[in-house]
């Protein structure tokens, strides 16, 4: 499969490379310290984890093949102990983005693995080293394979999407995915009535397995369909920036309605650039996260996580972005039924970025 993907990925080069306008390359690497201490099996304290790993290694092309055509492709090559030499390869994404396809001013229409416009993850620049709070914790995935609308409501008060896409994520495809025919559909909305004020929300059907198994044509258990809703504020002002976003995820076994459940969480992350203070571009960062898997008295199982960060952004590229970061992040857990669930974990990441049009 690997030796696939490589002459997949080697093929895609080479025709993007003789049909395209422009090509840029880009790339962005997450090399990163982790150590996490909490509560071995025998009960005592311990050092669970202690480490240096590539956990992101992006590298991609951003093909423009006409003034209303272009692509993005990108692969992701990480640490892994799942794989026996160490390291693994996936493809992230690889879509194309046309303009005009459809008569609506400023739609888009993007075709291929691309992100999922649930919550924050289209938009989460990975201030704090952790993940946006759908992805986290498994409200819907980071990618997947999919057709969305996107498109810019005139007078510049906001954007919207519409998507359906497999459902599964990214990561599956062929044999693993599930066993449903139905797709997952999405819409998502961001209004900005007052510069720096952002509102809005996202809401996804998704559903997993067949109503009917195929063996016999008998109700199959295991079907369950999912409602997610996600609210969002941020507010942003000077070097002052707030964001607020709670999710919530409706479970329901049509053939077994014992198993169904609700799932919630509250994300809470403010942040603050010392740069026009301290004269150096450094980031505080809190963030307050709530999450409930099951929504229920008689099964509690709350997760409590709090961290704090400090960003030192010591490279910037010619737009200003940070092209070279220092990423400092504590983070402590908390289970409300079990205390040796609890944990801190210290993580410290060199991140870096490039980016250059080569045609």
């Amino acid at each position: 499969m690997k030796k696939l993907l490589m002459l997949t990925v080697l093929g895609i080069l080479l025709l993007a490379g003789l049909t395209a306008q422009e090509l840029k390359i880009a790339g962005e690497m997450w090399n990163r310290w982790t150590m996490e201490n909490g509560t071995a099996p025998d009960g005592s304290d311990a050092t669970l984890k202690n480490f240096f790993s590539l956990e992101r290694g992006y590298l991609g092309l951003e093909p423009k093949f006409s003034e209303t055509v272009k692509g993005r492709f990108t692969v992701d090559i990480f640490s892994t102990d799942l794989i026996k030499d160490g390291a693994g390869l996936k493809l992230k994404y690889a879509y194309l983005d046309f303009s005009h396809l459809i008569p609506v001013p400023d739609l888009t229409t993007t075709v291929g693995l691309q992100k999922v416009y649930f919550g924050t993850i289209y938009d989460w620049n990975y201030k704090l080293i952790g993940k946006a709070p759908s992805d986290e914790y498994k409200f819907a995935n980071s990618a997947d394979y999919g057709i969305t609308l996107n498109g810019y409501i005139p007078g510049g008060w906001g954007e919207y999407a519409l998507g359906m896409y497999n459902g599964e994520g990214y990561k599956a495809y062929g044999i693993n995915l599930k066993d449903n025919i139905d797709p997952a559909l999405l819409a998502n909305l961001r209004l900005t009535p007052l510069a720096g004020i952002t509102i809005g929300g996202s809401i996804m059907a998704n559903s997993s397995e067949r109503d009917q198994l195929l063996a016999d044509a008998t109700d199959n258990a295991n079907r369950n369909t999912q409602m997610l809703l996600d609210g969002l504020l941020r507010a942003a002002y000077g070097p002052v920036d707030l964001w607020v976003e709670y999710l919530s995820k409706d479970v329901s076994y049509p053939h077994d309605s014992g198993k169904d459940h609700t799932a919630n969480a509250l994300m809470v992350m403010p942040s603050l650039n010392l740069k026009k203070i301290a004269g150096a571009d450094i980031d505080l960062i809190g963030r307050y996260d709530r999450y409930d898997p099951t929504d229920s008295s008689a099964n509690e199982n709350i997760l409590t996580t709090l961290t704090g960060g400090v960003n030192y952004n010591f490279m910037h590229n010619a737009s200003a972005v940070p092209a070279m970061q220092l990423q400092l992040n504590y983070t402590a857990k908390s289970n409300s039924v079990s205390e040796s669930a609890d944990s801190t974990t210290l993580m410290l990441q060199l991140k870096w970025r490039f980016s250059k049009t080569i045609k």
